[in-house]
């Protein structure tokens, strides 16, 4: 019962694992466009950590070798993606600004355009 306790944690972790290099594979570097791609993928990813939660939760005791260096990829992966996720934040709060400001301006034009008229 142990032994299959520990490659069920070994397949969880595998596919989180996979999950999260899929992710990086897609959206590392790539500006954030606020696609329902990426939107889906988020959630993907948050469904993906829940479940890796949830067998943590269950206290994986009697770790075998392959289990433990799951675990620490999964560490590294968790490392990865807190910055990864920070730079997104970062990104899409750059473009959201450039919006705003690019907003502003066509507001001004608009202004100006009917002012415009208004005198003619």
């Amino acid at each position: 019962m142990e032994r299959l306790k520990e490659q069920l944690g070994l397949e969880v972790l595998q596919n989180a694992n996979e999950g999260i290099s899929q992710f990086f594979a897609r959206f590392s570097g790539a500006p954030v466009l606020g696609t329902e791609e990426e939107v889906e993928e988020m959630l993907r990813l948050a469904s993906t950590l829940r479940s890796v939660g949830a067998l943590l939760d269950g206290h994986l005791h009697k770790q075998g070798d392959a289990l433990r260096d799951e675990l620490v990829r999964y560490r590294a992966n968790l490392l990865r993606l807190q910055a990864e996720l920070g730079a997104m934040q970062s990104a899409a709060a750059v473009s959201r600004d450039r919006l705003l400001t690019q907003q502003k301006h066509l507001n001004a034009a608009k202004a100006w355009c009917m002012a415009s008229r208004a005198t003619t």
